[in-house]
């Protein structure tokens, strides 16, 4: 039998195609995707990715529970004192930093819980405590809860950046209250005056 080779090419590719296809059968749906044995994915208060996983959250909050009076909070703010006209019309890298830090005064060491990605707050309220610029409302966060551990005697740091821009016709002349706590805790807060001049 005299073929044409574009007819012998598609016979040797149709005859191929069942053992192709046998090979692709082999392969199995119920292969581990992951690296752990099953047997331990649903053991209570295994970390998972770096997290405890939802079935010992109870659990790990009992054994958690801060006191929070062993928290020192301190904010830093530069500039401390800002003029409405540069607020107005500011150059592009003019901002006000916020250095917001937390240390452990404890003699044991404890975890914070975060529901999100954010782990600081920054709030400015004019001179009757009406809230007149957050942070977080410049900025989406990850849905993804964390924890932060901190040691005894230890501190976290958390710096935070406020363009003039963004303050643009929200300031008044006068003082205001620059305030930082951490998300989940508004307890461990601290504040600072901040003055606006004309």
């Amino acid at each position: 039998m005299n073929l044409p080779p574009s007819r012998l090419l598609l016979l040797a590719g149709l005859l191929a195609l069942p053992l192709v296809s046998s090979l692709a059968a082999d392969i199995s749906d119920t292969a581990s995707r992951t690296t752990q044995p099953d047997k331990f994915l649903s053991a209570p208060g295994l970390i998972k990715g770096g997290l405890f996983m939802q079935g010992s959250k109870k659990r790990f909050e009992g054994a958690n529970e801060l006191n929070l009076e062993s928290y020192q909070t301190r904010l830093e703010v530069a500039p401390a004192e800002l003029s409405l006209d540069r607020i107005r019309d500011p150059e592009p890298n003019d901002q006000i930093t916020l250095k917001f830090t937390l240390k452990n005064e404890s003699d044991k060491g404890s975890t914070l819980y975060f529901p999100t990605a954010q782990r600081c707050e920054a709030v400015i309220r004019d001179s009757e405590g009406k809230v007149i610029y957050t942070w977080s409302e410049d900025y989406e966060f990850a849905q993804d809860a964390g924890y932060s551990y901190l040691n005894a005697g230890e501190h976290l740091n958390y710096q935070l950046t406020i363009p003039y821009q963004a303050l643009r016709g929200k300031v008044p002349v006068g003082e205001s209250t620059i305030t930082a706590n951490l998300v989940n805790y508004p307890q461990l807060r601290a504040e600072m005056p901040l003055r606006i001049q004309p």
